[in-house]
């Protein structure tokens, strides 16, 4: 696996500067019909806010509030099939090209997402879910180990005070599965410390009365407790999982993304996720492609979400049987 920034450098200049010259011009003409479209929009908003005002059954308040809506939802039309073009592009010339550079043993399949099945099998989140979606799959071997990972959106629809319907997150993010061939007699599943951190001895004990989830696991690694809650169905096989070095990478690994970590250990799968507000390799219109930071921004997100596998040392035997 390649992470050094000199050698990305020459493969940017070298394999994909050219192509991305053409990418480039099709981000400035994408940028140029949205700007376009946008004082088009801005004036028919205008004449529709003077003609609907005139009319004694609009109030001015509401020929504005009306034009501007109408004129948003146009341009939001015209964004989504304008980017959706340039967006696809660039995954095929930039991300599968920089995730052939990372590791030519990784695929990647941008329509795709991992399953349901393996997002209930990590049994990290148990709410019903109504609306499950994702894409940017990446699969292969890291080190001999199987590895799996994309953006996930999970969903669940909800129903406000005011009797309206809307949906409401449940997870989003990138989700994570690792197979290292190591057959657990229990599970054990971590999850951040939101109750303990923000209510101290009643958030604790909340967490303890927690039976949906099974056993809390108390463990001798105080930084770990800050960060985490850890749920299994056996104490002694919990800690076993859950060793002082593997807490202290996962601690490390905390620190290093600085965002909500889930994880969990069930059969032989490690599973993983991390919450992100927005789509993780999707283009920024704003950014030019022949800025090589912007590529070494994706480049040093794909370096850190493969480490996870150096980083808990799944090859190592970290975990070898008793």
């Amino acid at each position: 696996m390649k992470t050094n920034l000199a050698s990305l450098m020459d493969y940017y200049y070298d394999s994909m500067y050219p192509s991305l010259k053409v990418l480039e011009e099709k981000r400035l003409r994408t940028l140029f019909t949205l700007k376009k479209a946008a004082l088009i929009l801005c004036a028919i908003a205008i004449l529709l806010f003077l003609f609907l005002s005139q009319n004694a059954f609009f109030k001015p308040l509401h020929a504005a509030l009306i034009s501007a809506m109408l004129a948003f939802l146009a341009f939001m039309f015209v964004y989504r099939h304008e980017s959706a073009g340039y967006g696809m592009l660039f995954k095929d010339q930039v991300i599968e090209k920089i995730i052939h550079f990372l590791d030519p043993s990784l695929s990647y399949d941008k329509n795709n997402s991992m399953s349901e099945h393996e997002y209930q099998q990590s049994e990290l989140f148990l709410e019903s879910y109504n609306r499950f979606s994702g894409n940017d799959l990446i699969y292969g071997k890291i080190e001999g180990v199987d590895v799996r990972f994309c953006d996930l959106h999970v969903e669940k629809k909800i129903r406000t005070k005011n009797g309206q319907e809307e949906w409401s997150d449940i997870f989003k993010g990138l989700f994570f599965r690792a197979d290292f061939n190591k057959n657990f007699h229990s599970k054990v599943v971590v999850l951040p410390d939101i109750a303990e951190r923000n209510l101290g001895v009643l958030g604790s004990w909340i967490q303890g009365m927690n039976i949906q989830r099974g056993e809390l696991i108390k463990l001798d690694h105080m930084e770990f407790e800050k960060f985490f809650v850890v749920y299994g169905s056996d104490q002694i096989e919990s800690r076993y999982i859950l060793s002082h070095t593997l807490m202290e990478h996962i601690v490390q690994f905390r620190k290093k993304i600085d965002k909500p970590l889930y994880l969990s250990f069930i059969d032989s799968q490690l599973f993983l996720a991390l919450h992100y507000n927005k789509p993780l390799f999707e283009p920024i219109l704003s950014r030019s492609l022949l800025e090589f930071d912007y590529i070494k921004d994706y480049f040093e997100l794909l370096v850190m979400i493969t480490s996870i596998v150096t980083e808990f040392k799944l090859n190592e035997k970290l975990w070898s049987k008793r």
